[in-house]
C-alpha cells in the first residue's frame, strides 16, 4: 500500500538540510521509525506508517513533519499517533529532545496533577537530524484569549510561566538585556533608510530602549522559555501544554512574560482593530504572574515595550502585516514617551493613519470611508442578514464608515440598520429546488429581469463610489450581473475589492466544478484584493479543501465565525419582552422553537415540528418566503396541536432564541451561529439540495459535539419527539471548540484593506 506524501514547500531540494530528503521517502521513514521508537512501541510492538506532512518550513533553518502511525504493543491497546519530527539546520535533534525529555520528567507529564504539560518526547533518528514528539490535542491559546474565559486562560497561562521559571532545569545558554537590545539594534533600522523622516523616528526608538534597558531592574536569573507567546500554548480542555523551547536559556523571567503581552498587543491591533482589546487579559495574566513570582512588574512591562518595537521590524517581512507598521511605531512612541514630529500629532496612538483621498474623490478629502456590500440573495435571506452583521461589526468602534448594502430581496428592507447604513433593493429572483433561477415577482423575461439587476447595481457603485466593496459569495456576481459595476471601480483606480464567503460553499468537488465553470479564479485575479473566509480552518479549511491556487490562497483572511453577540443591536435589546409579545397567550415552559431559514423550503421540518410531541409550547416561524399556502397549512396544523403556535416573518430570531429552551432548525451559516452565540441544545436537520453546504456543516459542528443532526431522510415526527423528550446534554461553549471571534476582527481586517496601496497606488483613509 502506498504511503501518502504531503510536501506542499518542496522541502525535499533543501541543499542546506539534506537530511529532509530522507525524512520524506517513506521507506526510509518506516524503518529507522521502527528502529529508533522503543518508547513508544517498546522492545515487542511495532510502528506502522501511515502517512508525512510537512507543516512548517523555513527554507535553510527548520522544518516540520508530522508523521502518522499505527502503533501495536504486546501490553497495551492498538492505537494511531502524530508524530510531530523536527529538523533545524546543523543540529541532530539530540539537544532538543534532552531539553523535553528534562522537563517531561520534571513534573511535566501529560497526567500531570496541576494540568500544565509538554509534548511527550519520544526519539531521536539522527539520520533524519530530527528529534520526534507526540502531537498534543486542543488549540492555540490565541484563539481562546478572546473568548469569555479568556481572563481565566490569562491567569493559567502565567502560572504555566511560573511553573517552567521553577523547574531548575539548566541550561548553558545566556539572554541578557544587552542581548535583548543589540537585536532591536541590528534589525530595526532595516524598517527605513537612515535619515529619512521614519528613520529618524526609529533612531529615537532605539535611544529610548536604551534608556529603558539601562533602567530595568536587575533580574534573579533562572531557565526561561525565551519565546512564549499565545500560539505556544495549546489548550485541552483544563491542561495547558507547553511547546516549542528551542530558545531555552538562562534569563530574565520577566521576559516571558513581557514578550507574551507584547504578543497579544500586537495580535489584538492587527486582528482586532484596536492594540487594547485584550487589555484586561493583559493586566490578569501580569498581576498573576507578578503575584506568583515577584518580579518586578516594571521589568515585565519593559520586556513587553521591547517586543513591541520587534514587531515594528516583523511587521514589515509579511505582505499581510505592513499596514500595521505605522501603527506599531506610534505605540511604540506613546508607551516609550519619544516625542513625535509635528505631522504626526493627530494620529491615533492605537489606530490607524489617515491619508486624504487622492484627486478626483467626492466630497470633502475627509471624508468617511464608504463601504458597498452586494449579496444576491436568490435562496433565503442568509446572504443579506450576514451582510446586515458585517455592516454592524464595521460600525462598531470609533467613527463609522458610510455603509451602503445591495441587496436581491425586498425584505431587506424590513431589516433595522445602524446608523449611517442604508439599502438598495434590486429586482427579486427566485430559485428552485432543482437550482433554477426565475424573476420572483415581476412578469418579464429573465434577460430583462437581470438587464434591470446590472444596470441598477453599476449606477449605485458609480454614484456611491465606494471605497471598498464587499461582495458575497459570487465573484461575478449571479448571471455575471456584477461585473460592469467592477469594471467601473478597477477603472477609477481606488477602491478594493473584498469577496466574502461562508466557510463552507457545497461539497468540494461541485465548488472546484462551479469555480471552473465560472473562471472565477480569473475574475478574482483581475478585481478582488482580499477573500474574507467566515469561519475557522480547523473547522473547515475552505482553502484546501477547495484547492484554491496558492496566488488566490495568499488573499484569503479567515476572520473566525461571525457570532452576533459580539455587536450591539438596538432594536433586538430595546425590548427585552419581545418574545412575550410575539408569543400568544397561554405558553408555557419549555419553549421549544423551530426556525427554518427564509422558509422556501422549510415546509417538512415545520410539519414534522407541529406534530412532534413537546413538553411544553412549540413555536414555529416560517420565515417570509415560505409560499402563502405552505404557511396557511402550518396554521392550520397547528389549530390541531395545542400550546403549538405559527409566527411568520420576524427580522431577527435572537430575541426568540434567547428566551427558548431547545432549538429544531436547518443548518443555515447564520442559524447555526445564532443557536451557538444562545448556547441552546439544538437539533439541526440540514438542506441536502441543491448543495450540501448545510449538511457538511451539520456534520462537522455535530462532530465537535456542538448541536445533535438529523438527516433529512430520517426527518418525522417521531424523531423529533425523542429528541425534545430526551434529556439535554452538556456541550461545550462554542469559544473552545472553534474560533468565534469573527465580529470583532471584521475592524480590524477592514482597516487591512483601506490602509493597502489600491491598484491605482494609494493608500485610502482609515476607519477613525
Amino acid at each position: 500500500m502506498s504511503i501518502p506524501v504531503s510536501d506542499p514547500f518542496g522541502v525535499a531540494g533543501d541543499q542546506a538540510m539534506p537530511s529532509l530528503k530522507l525524512a520524506l521517502d517513506p521507506g526510509t521513514v518506516q524503518q529507522h521509525l521502527q528502529r529508533r521508537l522503543l518508547r513508544l512501541a517498546g522492545q515487542h510492538g511495532s510502528v506502522h506508517l501511515r502517512t508525512i506532512r510537512v507543516t512548517r518550513y523555513k527554507p535553510g533553518r527548520r522544518c516540520v513533519i508530522e508523521y502518522e502511525v499505527d502503533v501495536t504493543r504486546p501490553d497495551a491497546q492498538p492505537e494511531t499517533v502524530v508524530l510531530v519530527g523536527k529538523v533545524r539546520v546543523r543540529r541532530y535533534g539530540k539537544s532538543g529532545h534532552r531539553l523535553l525529555d528534562a522537563f517531561w520528567n520534571a513534573g511535566f507529564q501529560s497526567d500531570s496533577p496541576d494540568g500544565i504539560s509538554v509534548p511527550e518526547p519520544v526519539g531521536t533518528v539522527p539520520k533524519f537530524q530530527m528529534w520526534l514528539q507526540r502531537k498534543v490535542p486542543g488549540r492555540a491559546a490565541t484563539e481562546l484569549l478572546a473568548a469569555r474565559s479568556g481572563v481565566a486562560l490569562a491567569r493559567r497561562i502565567a502560572e504555566a510561566a511560573c511553573k517552567v521559571h521553577r523547574a531548575g532545569i539548566a541550561t548553558p545558554q545566556r539572554h541578557t538585556m544587552a542581548d535583548e537590545l543589540n537585536i532591536l539594534k541590528a534589525h530595526l533600522p532595516t524598517v527605513a533608510p537612515a535619515g529619512s523622516a521614519l528613520g529618524r523616528r526609529v533612531a529615537r526608538l532605539l535611544d529610548a530602549a536604551d534608556r529603558l534597558g539601562a533602567a530595568t531592574p536587575e533580574p534573579t536569573t533562572c531557565g526561561i522559555h525565551r519565546d512564549f507567546y499565545a500560539d505556544q500554548v495549546i489548550v485541552d480542555g483544563e491542561r495547558l501544554f507547553l511547546l516549542d523551547f528551542d530558545l531555552y536559556c538562562e534569563g530574565d523571567p520577566a521576559l516571558d512574560i513581557g514578550n507574551f503581552l507584547g504578543h497579544i498587543t500586537e495580535q489584538s491591533l492587527r486582528t482586532l482593530g484596536d492594540a487594547g482589546a485584550l487589555a484586561e487579559q493583559e493586566h490578569a495574566i501580569e498581576e498573576h504572574f507578578v503575584e506568583l513570582s515577584g518580579t518586578a512588574p516594571a521589568a515585565v512591562r519593559a520586556y513587553a515595550t521591547l517586543t513591541l518595537l520587534r514587531h515594528v521590524y516583523l511587521s514589515t517581512l509579511f505582505p499581510e502585516r505592513r499596514p500595521f507598521t505605522q501603527s506599531l511605531i506610534e505605540l511604540c512612541e506613546e508607551r516609550l514617551s519619544v516625542t513625535r514630529p509635528p505631522r504626526f500629532d493627530e494620529s491615533k496612538p492605537t489606530g490607524f493613519k489617515e491619508t486624504s483621498l487622492p484627486d478626483g474623490s467626492i466630497g470633502d478629502a475627509r471624508r468617511r470611508p464608504r463601504i458597498a456590500l452586494y449579496s444576491h440573495d436568490t435562496q433565503g435571506l442568509g446572504h443579506i442578514r450576514r451582510n446586515l452583521l458585517v455592516a454592524r461589526a464595521l460600525c462598531a468602534r470609533g467613527e463609522s464608515p458610510v455603509i451602503l448594502l445591495l441587496s436581491g430581496v425586498r425584505e431587506a428592507a424590513a431589516f433595522s440598520m445602524p446608523p449611517g447604513v442604508d439599502c438598495v433593493t434590486l429586482p427579486s429572483l427566485g430559485k428552485s429546488l432543482d437550482g433554477r433561477y426565475f424573476p420572483r415577482s415581476l412578469d418579464v423575461p429573465m434577460a430583462d429581469l437581470m438587464n434591470v439587476r446590472s444596470s441598477g447595481i453599476t449606477a449605485v457603485l458609480r454614484s456611491f463610489d465606494a471605497d471598498v466593496l464587499i461582495v458575497d459569495k459570487v465573484p461575478r456576481g449571479v448571471f455575471d450581473e456584477l461585473l460592469p459595476g467592477l469594471g467601473v471601480l478597477r477603472a477609477r483606480g481606488r477602491a478594493r475589492i473584498v469577496l466574502g464567503l461562508r466557510e463552507i460553499l457545497d461539497d468540494a468537488e461541485a465548488v472546484r466544478r462551479e469555480w471552473d465553470e465560472g473562471d472565477y479564479n480569473s475574475v478574482i485575479r483581475a478585481y478582488y484584493d482580499r477573500i474574507w473566509v467566515y469561519g475557522d480552518r480547523r473547522v473547515y479549511d475552505t482553502v484546501s479543501e477547495c484547492g484554491f491556487p496558492e496566488d488566490i490562497a495568499e488573499r484569503v483572511r479567515f476572520t473566525g465565525y461571525l457570532n452576533p453577540l459580539d455587536v450591539a443591536d438596538p432594536e433586538r435589546e430595546a425590548d427585552p419582552r419581545v418574545f412575550d409579545a410575539l408569543l400568544p397567550e397561554g405558553g408555557s415552559r419549555p419553549i421549544d422553537l423551530c426556525l427554518v431559514g427564509g422558509g422556501r423550503d422549510g415546509l417538512p421540518l415545520a410539519e414534522a415540528f407541529l406534530r412532534a410531541r413537546k413538553p411544553g409550547t412549540g413555536v414555529v416561524v416560517t420565515g417570509p418566503l415560505m409560499p402563502a399556502e405552505s404557511r396557511a397549512a402550518l396554521r392550520a396544523l397547528a389549530a390541531l396541536h395545542p400550546r403549538t403556535h405559527v409566527l411568520e416573518f420576524v427580522t431577527d430570531p435572537c430575541a426568540l432564541l434567547g428566551l427558548a429552551d431547545r432549538v429544531v432548525a436547518m443548518a443555515g451559516y447564520n442559524t447555526i451561529c445564532e443557536i451557538l452565540a444562545y448556547r441552546k441544545p439544538a437539533l439541526v436537520v440540514p438542506r441536502t439540495q441543491p448543495r450540501t453546504e448545510q449538511l457538511i456543516r451539520a456534520v462537522r459542528f455535530a462532530a465537535l459535539g456542538l448541536v445533535d443532526m438529523l438527516h433529512p431522510s430520517n426527518l418525522s415526527p417521531e424523531a423529533i419527539s425523542a429528541w425534545l423528550e430526551a434529556k439535554a446534554d452538556r456541550r461545550p461553549a462554542a469559544e473552545e471548540v472553534m474560533d468565534f471571534s469573527g465580529v470583532r476582527r471584521l475592524r480590524g481586517l477592514l482597516e487591512e484593506v483601506l490602509a493597502a496601496p489600491s491598484p491605482g497606488g494609494e493608500a485610502t483613509h482609515a476607519v477613525g
